[in-house]
């Protein structure tokens, strides 16, 4: 990847990170209104405005959310944040004569529908509890023995408690919303929307809207507060020492192999991909689908045998779709750890959900070994990110996430310096030596809660291959630079669980490092051995000759598809992704647009299921250090098919033309094609 365009990205999170809002008299007037009660609210077609009393005078704000999109056959569930710099779309009389006025709750009578609705949903037996997910907050609900309810967050609930139900933020608001129209209904007053004023210290004041018409609830926050000016010179001060001094200097010290090799791979590759392929151009109308079976796993693995190295493990793969499964799963096994946790993320967040995982990890650290190893830069960059979520807490961020996680506690922490401005984008979570999870994840609220993705639960040998992984990459991140990494790398894989039961399956370790990119080049493989059927699932789609093959598997007969967030997290991406999409859609590969952010890394070649941690950009597949899984095991190909891929397609809207592009997008593509 080029230097300049690492730098152009690097500017960009600077002035992202460093954005507040417009200095203009409206917006600090509006501003003012916040943490004021409403006196009135006018709702239209996904618009919600507020009016406030300032004296004689009327003063407004307002929210608007998508309700294009709604499902008649189901309860929809939206977020939304106060816009403090858009004026109403109507003037006060037209909001009185036109808009449809809207029934003010106070927060006690929300205080009392939430007790009783989470009183209705807490089990019976006291061994298990039920998790409820309600206003961005993770509630575990027990009934002890004398049927006295207790409540306690997900990362302090008591070890040895099991959830035995979960409830989505949306299954709690169809619940609400039920039980409000028919508490409503029998007071007469079920027709009109109703807003309730739910805030509370750590959200700032918030809303929560019912519009029973359209059998949908909107949670509305408001927006969160701009990073103080000594924040933003901390923060250019810190990138300037991560990037400059400790990326380069330092690391120049400590791994001058790394360094140069590092070097004359950027370059090879810079080379490589600075000017774009080409993506295959359309040459009629695509064949009929073929019938004939998938390609034959048996020869593909002895084939891949000789393409990447032998190395396969043996283990169990549990597919954890979405931040509810896998950070239920996480929490139990920390909170079960009787040894060590172990931590590789690229990005370990400072945002509240962040804070309360670092704080169970603080906890057990005095009891267990923790170490933390995240990649410096990307954890600086996401902390520094405006947050978007209607959750977003207003409790002040640490400066360092790795300074929070070492003040009183016994955690290890070490930050992956970044030569050349690479990273490690591996996510892999160990507990114990025995077990371990894999995917897409990082820590953050993001994951929690907003994006879709997906993680994979690990037991078996694969997780001492993976523990090796770490270790070397730990040594590597310390003051023995090179030296330790090649020292860690002579060790024993340090696994501690049984070598085989029923179960296991043969499980195949995938890399992008320097000098090797492994998924890359299995993953081309696999297009060009397909016969029947491409399931690709990704964020982010600009690598020119992925999407080459994958035109070219159409052509061939197989079922090649795609699914897409319909609006990635980032802009150079996004506008990469619809680029791809209409040169996809040309081709007879087919499109889904996924509602929201899909960060899920996972593709399914006939039989053979792929997963991890690396994007279709050439970040992910040439540069980065990267970890995918991959496997022909029937049952788990099974599983991510059903679970992910199908329920995916069903929820995804099928683009069956082109979106329209304009000039930017081709340079947005242009930037991602060096990405």
């Amino acid at each position: 990847m080029p230097i300049w365009a690492h730098l152009l990205i690097v500017l960009a999170l600077c002035l992202g990170g460093c954005a507040t809002r417009p200095d203009s008299a409206a917006s600090g007037d509006a501003e003012s209104l916040l943490g004021l009660q409403p006196d009135g609210a006018f709702y239209r077609d996904g618009q919600l405005v507020l009016q406030y009393s300032m004296g004689h005078e009327k003063a407004f704000l307002m929210a608007t959310w998508t309700v294009n999109d709604l499902s008649p056959n189901q309860h929809n569930y939206r977020t939304a944040v106060i816009d403090l710099a858009t004026d109403i779309p109507a003037s006060p009389d037209a909001l009185q004569r036109d808009w449809q006025p809207v029934t003010l709750f106070d927060n006690a009578r929300w205080t009392a529908l939430v007790g009783t609705l989470l009183e209705e949903m807490a089990p019976d037996d006291p061994a298990t509890g039920t998790l409820v997910a309600v206003q961005g907050h993770d509630i575990v609900l027990q009934r002890d023995a004398a049927g006295k309810l207790h409540s306690y967050r997900l990362e302090s609930k008591p070890a040895a408690l099991r959830i035995g139900r979960r409830i989505s933020e949306e299954a709690f608001a169809s619940r609400a919303n039920e039980y409000l129209k028919a508490e409503l209904s029998r007071e007469g007053t079920a027709s009109a929307p109703v807003l309730f004023v739910v805030g509370e210290d750590e959200l700032g004041e918030a809303f929560v809207l019912f519009d029973f018409s359209r059998s949908q609830s909107v949670f509305i926050a408001q927006p969160p507060s701009p990073l103080p000016p000594g924040r933003k010179l901390g923060y250019s001060l810190r990138l300037i020492d991560s990037l400059a001094f400790r990326s380069h200097v330092f690391t120049a010290l400590g791994h001058p192999v790394t360094m140069t090799n590092r070097l004359l791979w950027l370059a090879a590759h810079s080379g490589i991909v600075l000017l774009p392929h080409g993506t295959a151009a359309a040459n009629g109308v695509p064949p009929p689908l073929a019938t004939g079976a998938g390609m034959d796993l048996a020869k593909w693995e002895q084939h891949l045998d000789t393409l990447v190295g032998a190395e396969q493990y043996r283990g169990s793969m549990k597919p954890l779709i979405d931040g509810e499964a896998f950070f239920v799963s996480l929490v139990q096994a920390i909170q079960d750890a009787r040894e060590s946790v172990e931590i590789r993320l690229y990005i370990f967040d400072s945002d509240d959900y962040a804070l309360r995982i670092a704080d169970l990890l603080k906890r057990r650290s005095h009891e267990i070994r923790v170490r933390v190893l995240i990649d410096q830069l990307g954890t600086l960059a996401a902390g520094q990110i405006p947050s978007k979520s209607p959750y977003y807490s207003r409790r002040k961020p640490p400066v360092s996430i790795a300074s929070y996680l070492q003040q009183d506690s016994n955690v290890e922490v070490r930050m992956v310096n970044n030569p050349w401005l690479t990273s490690d984008h591996t996510k892999v979570i160990v507990v114990d030596r025995s077990k371990a999870f894999l995917g897409g994840m990082n820590i953050g609220r993001e994951y929690r809660y907003e994006w879709h993705d997906l993680m994979v639960e690990l037991d078996g040998p694969i997780v001492g291959r993976l523990l090796k992984d770490f270790d070397k990459r730990w040594a590597y991140a310390g003051f023995g630079g090179d030296l330790a990494y090649a020292l860690a790398s002579l060790k024993d894989e340090p696994y501690s669980g049984k070598a085989d039961q029923p179960g296991f399956i043969d499980i195949r370790p995938l890399y992008t490092r320097t000098g090797d990119a492994q998924i890359l080049r299995a993953q081309l493989a696999a297009i060009r051995q397909a016969r029947s059927r491409i399931y690709i699932e990704q964020p982010y789609v600009s690598e020119d000759d992925v999407i080459a093959e994958l035109i070219r598997a159409r052509r061939r007969g197989v079922d090649v598809r795609v699914v897409l967030p319909v609006r990635s997290d980032s802009g150079f991406m996004n506008g990469a992704n619809l680029l791809a999409a209409k040169a996809f859609i040309r081709n007879g590969v087919r499109v889904y647009g996924y509602p929201g952010m899909t960060h899920v890394k996972a593709a399914l070649f006939d039989g053979w299921a792929c997963v991890g941690s690396a994007n279709f950009d050439k970040l992910s597949l040439r540069i980065n250090q990267e970890t995918n899984l991959a496997t022909s095991d029937p049952h788990f190909v099974a599983l991510i098919e059903r679970d992910l891929f199908e329920a995916d397609f069903a929820r995804s809207t099928e683009w069956t033309e082109a979106k329209p592009v304009g000039w930017n997008d081709y340079i947005a593509e242009f930037i991602a094609d060096q990405l």
